[in-house]
């Protein structure tokens, strides 16, 4: 599922870069411009299954993020490493699960290119009152040596 547009990023940074054939991911929030799509912490405000949906999207936004700076989907090798904050409620404990949400929308849309090393981990806050960020490590196949994805930044 490609997202409808891609989020400017919220300070002085890039959504990718790209050195020797990896993706490095800045922080994705489910968002929308700058509409937040979920707010709150898990647990609390917001549920399992709805800290699912946002992990997912915040996939997606990953993705299209590489599949803009690579020329699309079929360019990503594999996913590497992903990691998720999950602001949590006191005695919340589920992170993997919301993580879950992300893992297998990866896997849905990138097959085994999709699987990965993952690590989740429950923080108190997140920017804008967000549930989740989610960022990640792709690599990538690369028409030339060395690309920096400045250009959609700047």
């Amino acid at each position: 599922m490609m997202t409808d547009t891609l989020n400017t990023p919220g300070g002085n940074y890039v959504p990718v870069i790209i050195h020797e054939g990896l993706a490095y991911v800045s922080g994705q929030l489910p968002r929308r411009g700058e509409t937040l799509l979920y707010t709150g912490k898990v647990g609390a405000e917001v549920d399992l299954a709805s800290a699912q949906e946002a992990a997912a999207f915040c996939a997606d936004l990953c993705l299209d993020a590489v599949s803009q700076a690579v020329g699309g989907d079929d360019k990503i090798v594999q996913v590497l490493k992903v990691v998720g904050y999950i602001a949590s409620a006191p005695g919340f404990i589920q992170q993997s699960q919301v993580m879950n949400g992300a893992s297998d929308r990866l896997v849905e849309r990138l097959g085994v290119r999709g699987q990965h090393a993952r690590t989740s981990v429950g923080v108190a806050e997140l920017p804008r009152g967000a549930p989740i960020e989610l960022e990640m490590v792709v690599a990538v196949r690369q028409s030339s040596p060395l690309k920096i994805a400045l250009t959609e930044a700047l």
